[in-house]
């Protein structure tokens, strides 16, 4: 099975100006760390950037990797993963016949690695899968335990385990956002990333961080700092 590995990356940003060409380490940016992890992981021939940003794409560039030019109109607040996939897709392989899945890289979750890019690949080739996500064990709250409040009055999430002990729950992830891969037959037929039968990639709650305010941005760079050597 051939992946193409997208990593779309835009311009603005409201919590952190320019966040996608911020630095996680000296003269290191979120764009090239994440492309990074996905030369090591994938032939790079395989791996594009998707942006409408002239310095996204010199970074881009810099790194070896294939960009393509994203309308304007793609790289709004409102515009999502999907239509800029559908784009790539038009303009790379529109017939299907080079890529059987796609894997999408978001530089704000920077603290994948390698090896999990790759067991991802590795799932979604076996074939059991329609996607794969990359996620961690959550222990804030269990969905056992919280509600929905409908006009007829609140009503369990899991009502099959409303009145279940704690340590007889059974665990449960939370997306990340790191990694997400769908076969090319689940998104054409339904136009989702991810969905239908699907596959986890576990990562540790420490190497789950989503960059959205300075803080995540710290965070990040606090990590590397400590596992860069």
């Amino acid at each position: 099975m051939r992946i193409l590995n997208v990593i779309p990356v835009r311009g603005g940003s409201k919590g952190i100006p320019r966040k996608n060409a911020a630095e996680v380490m000296a003269g290191v940016s979120l764009l090239e760390w994440t492309l990074r992890q996905a030369h090591e992981a994938c032939p790079p021939d395989d791996v594009m950037v998707s942006t409408e940003d002239a310095e996204l794409a010199r970074i881009a560039a810099g790194c070896g990797a294939r960009v393509v030019d994203r309308p304007a109109e793609l790289a709004q607040d409102g515009s999502t993963t999907a239509s800029v996939v559908a784009h790539l897709l038009g303009r790379v392989d529109p017939d299907a016949s080079r890529y059987q899945a796609i894997s999408i890289l978001q530089v704000t979750s920077p603290l994948r690695e390698a090896d999990d890019i790759r067991r991802s690949a590795q799932m979604i080739a076996s074939g059991r899968f329609d996607s794969v996500v990359s996620a961690y064990q959550s222990f804030d709250c269990h969905p056992a335990k919280l509600y929905l409040l409908t006009p007829e009055g609140a009503q369990p999430v899991l009502p099959e385990l409303e009145t279940g002990r704690r340590q007889d729950l059974p665990p449960v992830y939370r997306r990340n956002g790191a990694i997400f891969v769908v076969t090319r037959d689940f998104y054409a037929r339904t136009g989702r990333l991810w969905g239908g039968r699907t596959g986890l990639v576990e990562m540790p709650r420490a190497r789950s961080v989503d960059v959205d305010a300075p803080e995540d941005l710290e965070a990040v760079r606090r990590y590397l700092a400590g596992s860069v050597r």
